[in-house]
């Protein structure tokens, strides 16, 4: 259970200052925000209607920054099942409170 608690800080420490860093880094592009951080470029829809090649550069940053939502959206699914787990070995503590090495 103490494997899964400090495995458990350290995805919740690496979630806030990956989405903090997101939230700094600019591409470029109009539409992204402060708010709109977790989402990926290609998730904007475009207000022309006529497609125009983007520029290199802006599309290696917009492929750097999708990089970073998608390790974003890996971590919280981490952090989903390390608190899953620790829930499972607090009611496991709970219900049977004699000692047993964890597996």
């Amino acid at each position: 259970m103490l494997v899964i608690t400090v495995l458990l800080v350290v995805f919740i420490f690496t979630f806030k200052s990956l989405a903090s860093y997101i939230k700094k880094i600019r591409t470029g592009d109009p539409n992204e925000s402060d708010i709109t951080y977790w989402m990926f470029s290609y998730d904007f829809k475009s207000p022309n209607k006529d497609w125009v090649p983007e520029n290199k550069n802006l599309l290696a940053k917009k492929r750097a920054r999708n990089f970073l939502v998608f390790i974003l959206y890996l971590n919280a699914f981490g952090i989903f099942l390390l608190l899953n787990s620790f829930t499972a070995h607090l009611l496991n503590f709970i219900v049977n409170p004699e000692f047993s090495y964890p597996v």
